[in-house]
C-alpha cells in the first residue's frame, strides 16, 4: 500500500496564464497550448514507478467539460546534471507532439462525473527510467474555454521497482511496465541501412545516454552502390582510424547527450549503413530511441509548397527542380520519364489485401454510381463530389471516404470508362486538397493518408496506360499526389511520431509499396529502407520472441498478425528485406496460437479494449488461411473447443485467464478474462475484465464498437471512484475447490494506497462463475464499485431481495451478490450505460451496478450461474474451508 513519501514541486513556473486573476501561480489561462503551469520535482529514484496527483477546478462558466482533451499534461525527464532525455517510451505515457511524453486530461464530465461536476482529480502513473532523478509536469491548456485552477500538486512513489536482471518474474506481462526503448551501444555497432537521394546527404539527429563515465560514441559509415558492392573509403567529411575505416565522432559530455551528425554520401553511393558503438567495452552508454533521419530542409514537404501555387504540379515541379536530375523529364518537372508500368502493375498493395482479407471482397464498393463504405447504406456519389460530406456522422465513414480506397477495383476496371470515373474522383480530390487546406480534417490522419497512397497508386497506373492529352495531365496530378504523400509518410516514420503501434507498420507497408511501385524515382530508395526499418521495428516492438503480442485489442491483434502474414512474402521476394521476412517467420507461430486460442467456440473474439465493429471474424480467419495457410491457423469447428483447460500462467496470450468448453449438449461455454499490462493512458482502464457465455449463449460481455476507455465501460471493481491507471495483473497459482477452480490476479493498476485482488472461481463445466475482489488501504471508510456489462440480447430483472435474472433465448442467468468482508451498500440496472457507448452512437447491453463498503478492508462480488442447481454448488463452494483458507493466504 501507500509509501507515505510526498514530493512537492522544488519550483513553479508559468507561462501566458492571466495575469488579472488571484493567485495566478494556480492557474492555467485558456490560450490553448500557449498557457501551462510547469511544476518541477527533484529528489525521485531512477528505476521506479510514481504518482503524480493533483485537482484541476474549472471555471464556473466553462464550457468544455465534457471534451475528452480538455487538457493536456506533458512530463519532461532530467538527469542529476539537468539535461533533458527523449526517451523512445515511457510506461504510463505516450508520445505527443507538444512534449516528448504525456496524456491528455478528459474535462470532468467526460471522466465520469455528473452532470454538476466542475472538478476533475488528476492521478498519472509513469516509471522513472534510470538515469532521470527529476521530472518537470507540464499542464497545458488545450480545448478549455475559461482559466481553471491546478490545486494541490505533488509526486508519490506507486511502489514498483524495476526488476533486477535475474528475476525471472518479470517476463510478460509486467516486463513492458519497465521498458523504454533504448538501445544499448557496445564496441560491436548497432547497424541502421538507409536509402539515399542521389547527392544528397542524411542528417541523423540521436540522443546518447551515459551511466557512468567512458570516451563517448562513434557512427561508423559504410556505403554501398545500387549492386549493393561497398564503395571503399575514404568519404566525404569522415574521420578514420587504423581500426575504423570511416566514421563520425559523438563525444558525450553529460548524462544525456544531444547529437546531429550529417552523412555526405560519394557520387555513386546508393545505401548508408550508419552503425552506432562505443569507443571502448564497459561503457554503459545508449541511444535514448533509434535517431530521427532527415533529408536536407530544401526537401522537405515543408519546404516545397507555395502559398500562392499549392497545387500538386507545382510541390512536384519543386521537388525535382531541387533535385537537379538530368534530363529533359526532370528538368520539366515531370513525373512520366519516372514510371515504369510494369514495375507499377506488379507493385504490391499490403493495405487493399488486408481490407480484403478482414472483410471481404466488399470491403469498400462503388458501383451504380454509389458508394457504400463502413458498413453504412449505400450513398450517391455527386459529379462533383462534396471532399467535406459527412452523411451518416460518422468517423469511420469520413475516413473511408478520404481514403479513396473504394476507387481500387474501378482503377482496375477493363472499361475505360469505369476508370475515367475513378481518375476523375481522384482528381477532384487532390483539387479540393491542396497542401495545408484539407477539406477535412480526417483525411490528414496516418492511416488514412496511407489508403489513399496505394489507392493514388493504382489510378496512376490506370491513367498512364491510357491513351491521351487529358491522360497525361491527370498522370502529373496522380503521381504528384503519389510523391507528396510518400514524402509525407516518410517524415512521420522518419521522426517516430507513430513508432511501437499498428499505425506504424499500416504507414510502412504503403510506403514500402510506393518506394517498390516507383524504383526510378530519385526517392525511391530513401522510402523503400526508410519503410523496411520502420517494419523491422514495429513488429519486434509489437511481436516479442516468444509470440507474445504487445497490443491489449484483441480485434488490433488480429489485424496485426493479418498485415504480418501479408508482408512476408512482399519481404521474402526482394533479397534486401528477406532477413525481416525470416525474423517475421520465427514469431509468427507462436503469436498466431495465442490469437487462435482468444476465440470462442462459435468463432467469436473477446471484445477487450477497442474493439470496431466486425461483421464475422470467423469469415475472416477463413479468409486469411486460405491465402496465406500456416500450421496452427484453424480455428475449432463451432460449437466446439481447441481446448478444455484454462491457463491463468504461461498462457499462450501472456495476461490471460482462458477457458473453454465444447457443446455437449447443454451449449457451449466460455470464460475469458485479461490483466495484461496497462501501459499507455489511452489504454482501457479494464484490467481483470471479463466476459462469460454458457448454455450456448452469450450473458457477460464487453461492449461492442469504440467503447469508452473508462473503467465504468468494463466489468471492473474501482474503489473510491477512482479509475485505475498504469500496472498489470499477477496470477497466483490456481487452486481446486472439489468441482470448481479459484483464480486469483493480483493487480497494481490501483496506486500506491490500495492493494486489490480479484478472484474468479469457476464451476469446471462453467455452468456457473464467481467474481470477488479484495481491496485494502489504510484504516479509514473504503466504498468499492463493481460493474457488469450483460449482452445487449439479455433482458435483465431485479427483484425486491437484490437477486438480477437475465433472460434470453428461453434461459434464466442467476446473479446473486454476495459480500465477504464489509457491507453489501446497493444493486441497480441501467439500460445504455453512457459510458459504454460506441464513438458512432451504437449502444450496448443493460449494466448492472453493485457497491461494497466497509472499513480498511473490502471483500465482495458477485455469484452468476446458469441454473439454480449450478447456484448452489457456487455457494457452498465460497462457504467452504478451502475457499476462506484461499482468501487469507
Amino acid at each position: 500500500m501507500s509509501d507515505r513519501s510526498v514530493f512537492k514541486p522544488a519550483a513553479v513556473r508559468h507561462v501566458a496564464a492571466s495575469a488579472n486573476l488571484r493567485d495566478a501561480d494556480q492557474i492555467v489561462g485558456h490560450k490553448n497550448r500557449w498557457s501551462r503551469a510547469v511544476y518541477a520535482f527533484d529528489g525521485l529514484s531512477s528505476g521506479e514507478w510514481y504518482e503524480f496527483n493533483a485537482y484541476v477546478v474549472c471555471d464556473s462558466v466553462e464550457g468544455a467539460l465534457e471534451a475528452r482533451d480538455f487538457a493536456a499534461i506533458g512530463v519532461a525527464f532530467l538527469t542529476g546534471d539537468r539535461s533533458e532525455i527523449d526517451f523512445a517510451r515511457v510506461p504510463g505515457l505516450i508520445r505527443t507532439s507538444m512534449d516528448a511524453h504525456g496524456a491528455w486530461l478528459a474535462g470532468p464530465r467526460s471522466a465520469g462525473g455528473g452532470a454538476d461536476a466542475r472538478s476533475l482529480p488528476v492521478r498519472l502513473r509513469f516509471y522513472l527510467p534510470a538515469p532521470a532523478v527529476e521530472v518537470a509536469i507540464l499542464i497545458r491548456s488545450w480545448r478549455n474555454t475559461r482559466p481553471f485552477r491546478v490545486v494541490d500538486p505533488e509526486i508519490r512513489p506507486a511502489g514498483r521497482r524495476a526488476p533486477a536482471a535475474r528475476d525471472t518474474a518479470a517476463g510478460p506481462p509486467q516486463g513492458r511496465l519497465f521498458q523504454d526503448g533504448r538501445i544499448g551501444l557496445g564496441p560491436e555497432p548497432v547497424w541502421f541501412r538507409h536509402g539515399l537521394v542521389p547527392g544528397r546527404a542524411l542528417v541523423f539527429r540521436g540522443q546518447v545516454v551515459a551511466q557512468g563515465p567512458s570516451e563517448g560514441a562513434l557512427a561508423q559509415i559504410r556505403f554501398r552502390d545500387a549492386g549493393g558492392d561497398p564503395i571503399p573509403p575514404p568519404y566525404p567529411d569522415t574521420l578514420a582510424t587504423l581500426s575504423v575505416p570511416a566514421f563520425l565522432d559523438i563525444p558525450v559530455h553529460r548524462q544525456a547527450y544531444r547529437f546531429t551528425v550529417k552523412v555526405c554520401p560519394p557520387p555513386e553511393a546508393a545505401t548508408l549503413d550508419i552503425g552506432f558503438a562505443t569507443w571502448e567495452g564497459g561503457a554503459d552508454l545508449a541511444l535514448a530511441a533509434a535517431p530521427d533521419v532527415l533529408l536536407d530542409d530544401d526537401l522537405r514537404l515543408a519546404n516545397l509548397t507555395d502559398d500562392a501555387d499549392p497545387g500538386v504540379e507545382a510541390v512536384l515541379a519543386r521537388l525535382l527542380d531541387r533535385l537537379a536530375l538530368p534530363g529533359d523529364g526532370a528538368r520539366a518537372g515531370l513525373i512520366r520519364p519516372f514510371l515504369d508500368l510494369d514495375r507499377l502493375a506488379e507493385r504490391p498493395s499490403p493495405l487493399r489485401s488486408f481490407a480484403r482479407l478482414r472483410d471481404g471482397p466488399d470491403a469498400y464498393v462503388w458501383a451504380e454510381g454509389a458508394i457504400r463504405l463502413a458498413t453504412r447504406p449505400a450513398w450517391r456519389l455527386p459529379e462533383a463530389p462534396d471532399w467535406a460530406a459527412d452523411p451518416f456522422r460518422s468517423q469511420a465513414w469520413r475516413l473511408a471516404f478520404q481514403s479513396l480506397a473504394w476507387t481500387w477495383a474501378a482503377a482496375e476496371s477493363p472499361e475505360r470508362g469505369i476508370r475515367d470515373r475513378a481518375v476523375a474522383a481522384a482528381l477532384s480530390w487532390s483539387r479540393a486538397n491542396p497542401w495545408g487546406q484539407p477539406a477535412d480534417m480526417l483525411s490528414l490522419h496516418p492511416a488514412c493518408a496511407a489508403l489513399r497512397l496505394e489507392a493514388m497508386l493504382g489510378l496512376l497506373e490506370a491513367a498512364a496506360r491510357d491513351p491521351g492529352e487529358a491522360r497525361e495531365v491527370a498522370v502529373e496530378i496522380l503521381g504528384g499526389e503519389v510523391v507528396r504523400h510518400a514524402a509525407a509518410l516518410a517524415e512521420i516514420l522518419a521522426q517516430g511520431t507513430v513508432a511501437g503501434s499498428l499505425l506504424e507498420l499500416q504507414v510502412a507497408a504503403a510506403l514500402l509499396a510506393a518506394g517498390l511501385a516507383l524504383p526510378a524515382f530519385p526517392m525511391s530508395r530513401h522510402w523503400t529502407h526508410l519503410a523496411a526499418l520502420a517494419l523491422r521495428s514495429g513488429f519486434e516492438t509489437m511481436i516479442d520472441p516468444g509470440g507474445g503480442v504487445a497490443e491489449p485489442s484483441y480485434h488490433r491483434s488480429l489485424e496485426l498478425l493479418t498485415l504480418a502474414l501479408i508482408l512476408v512474402p512482399v519481404l521474402g521476394d526482394r533479397p534486401e528485406l528477406a532477413p525481416l521476412a525470416e525474423r517475421l517467420d520465427q514469431r509468427l507461430p507462436a503469436a498466431w496460437a495465442g490469437m487462435i486460442a482468444l476465440f470462442e467456440p462459435d468463432g467469436g473474439l473477446p471484445p477487450f479494449d477497442a474493439t470496431p465493429d466486425h461483421a464475422d471474424r470467423y469469415r475472416w480467419l477463413e479468409r486469411l488461411a486460405a491465402a496465406h495457410a500456416r500450421p496452427g491457423m484453424a480455428l475449432p469447428v463451432p460449437g466446439q473447443a481447441a481446448g478444455g483447460g484454462g491457463a491463468a500462467a504461461g498462457a499462450s496470450r501472456p495476461g490471460t485467464l482462458i477457458v473453454r468448453r465444447p457443446d455437449d449438449g447443454a451449449g457451449w461455454a466460455a470464460f475469458t478474462a485479461d490483466f495484461s499490462a496497462q501501459v499507455d493512458p489511452q489504454d482501457h482502464r479494464d484490467c481483470t475484465a471479463f466476459t462469460f457465455a454458457t448454455g450456448g449463449l452469450r450473458w457477460i460481455t464487453e461492449g461492442e464498437g469504440l467503447h469508452a476507455a473508462t473503467a465504468r465501460a468494463h466489468n471492473v471493481a474501482l474503489p473510491d471512484g477512482r479509475e485505475p491507471g498504469a500496472g498489470a495483473g499477477r496470477a497466483h497459482e490456481a487452486l481446486r475447490l472439489g468441482d470448481a477452480t479459484a483464480y486469483r490476479v493480483e493487480t497494481s493498476v490501483h496506486g500506491p494506497d490500495y492493494r486489490h485482488v480479484r478472484t474468479f472461481v469457476l464451476l469446471e463445466d462453467l455452468s456457473g462463475i464467481a467474481v470477488f475482489d479484495r481491496f485494502l488501504t489504510e484504516e479509514r471508510p473504503l466504498a468499492v464499485e463493481g460493474f457488469l456489462h450483460l449482452d445487449p440480447a439479455v433482458t435483465v430483472a431485479l427483484d425486491a431481495s437484490c437477486r438480477v435474472f437475465g433472460l434470453s433465448g428461453g434461459r434464466r442467468l442467476h446473479i446473486l451478490p454476495c459480500p465477504l468482508i464489509g457491507r453489501f451498500d446497493d444493486l441497480a440496472v441501467s439500460r445504455h450505460n453512457r459510458a459504454s457507448r460506441s464513438v458512432d452512437g451504437a449502444r450496448g447491453g443493460a449494466v448492472l451496478r453493485y457497491g461494497l463498503s466497509g472499513t480498511g478492508t473490502v471483500e465482495g462480488g458477485l455469484l452468476i450461474a446458469a441454473s439454480a442447481g449450478s447456484l448452489d454448488r457456487l455457494t457452498t463452494t465460497v462457504e467452504g474451508p478451502a475457499f476462506r483458507r484461499a482468501r487469507a493466504s
